[in-house]
């Protein structure tokens, strides 16, 4: 009897069991359809916050950016200016632009490099006056942690992440060319260059140079004199055409020196009498050029060659790669094709 009592607690036990845990199982059940609501939503919320942060993470930071320009009053640079400061606008960048008040000063952009490098902005461009004196600049820039992005022309060190600048050489090449269509092939030819620190000063100087020694070596260079400043450059000019009156053609390097020159042809009534060919544009050289004065040009596009280089390096500092070198667009302009609008848009007063 004992016995048989002990086997009924045991069923009655072992029944309590089955029935608890078909119970659990039941409420499982019914929990998994609720919480599988209750999961998507949480799912949801988790999405959301993960696509916010996503979204925090990809926006853009506001980035810092210093410009060292070669001047603050050349007319390239004032409109190589106003590309940067589109670019700086559209991409939502803070810009700061600084240029000496006299062009060609590279002692005062030297002072403004260092004082753009104590600023620890996120990188800072420049177009170099002395493509020696800058390096030492560039790398306490670099031991800072500071990007360098070169435009105009480069310098003497690879620490700039790239450099936007016109082929000097292959254009210079290209004014031999013209020179020498336009003199048959022989005659004489006076040189103005605006330095002899920069780089692009040193190449659209002596890549004429050579350039011409190696295509029309029956074109003789008589003289070559340096300075950036128009006025003094209109004194020069008197000084090399009166002292070589049978030269055949005077070369000026960037529009200052060209408007120094045509200033000087005015004063001495050389026009017709000594043809002139220029670098840049400008309206005292695009003037020159429809009236025949100027017989031809390289123009380059400084408002897009601002423009490009904030947007090369906002581009950097978000990841991508840049290539070591990029040559901005130029053209030779002339009489006959200022108008077209390939040349007419890097034109500028």
């Amino acid at each position: 009897m004992r016995r048989r009592i002990m086997f009924l607690l045991v069923m009655v036990m072992l029944g309590t069991t089955l029935t608890g845990c078909g119970n659990k199982g039941e409420l499982n059940s019914a929990q998994g359809v609720e919480g599988g609501d209750s999961t998507k939503e949480s799912e949801a919320a988790v999405s959301e916050e993960d696509t916010g942060m996503a979204e925090g993470a990809n926006a853009q930071e506001t980035y810092e950016i210093w410009v060292c320009d070669k001047s603050a009053v050349h007319q390239y640079h004032r409109t190589l200016k106003l590309g940067c400061e589109a670019a700086a606008e559209e991409l939502g960048v803070n810009l700061t632009y600084d240029a000496p008040a006299v062009s060609g000063d590279a002692a005062a952009q030297l002072d403004m490099f260092e004082t753009a490098i104590a600023a620890k902005p996120d990188a800072i461009c420049i177009g170099a006056i002395d493509q020696e004196a800058c390096v030492a600049g560039m790398e306490k820039a670099q031991s800072a942690g500071i990007p360098i992005f070169c435009y105009d022309n480069g310098v003497n060190s690879d620490i700039p992440v790239t450099t936007l600048a016109t082929n000097d050489l292959e254009a210079t090449h290209t004014l031999a060319e013209k020179i020498g269509e336009e003199l048959g092939g022989e005659g004489s030819i006076l040189i103005v260059g605006h330095d002899q620190t920069s780089k692009n000063g040193q190449e659209r100087t002596n890549g004429l140079i050579d350039a011409l020694a190696e295509l029309y070596p029956d074109i003789e260079v008589l003289d070559v004199q340096y300075s950036n400043d128009a006025a003094v450059v209109t004194e020069i000019a008197k000084s090399m055409m009166m002292t070589y009156s049978d030269a055949d053609v005077i070369y000026g390097t960037c529009d200052n020196v060209v408007n120094g020159i045509l200033n000087a042809v005015a004063e001495l009534g050389m026009e017709g009498k000594i043809k002139v060919i220029g670098y840049d544009s400008g309206k005292q050289q695009t003037d020159a050029v429809r009236n025949g004065t100027v017989f031809g040009s390289i123009t380059q596009a400084p408002y897009s060659q601002g423009y490009d280089i904030v947007k090369y390096a906002v581009d950097y500092l978000n990841g991508a790669e840049i290539p070591k070198e990029i040559d901005a667009t130029y053209y030779f302009y002339n009489a006959e094709n200022i108008e077209d609008p390939d040349v007419a848009q890097c034109l500028y007063d």
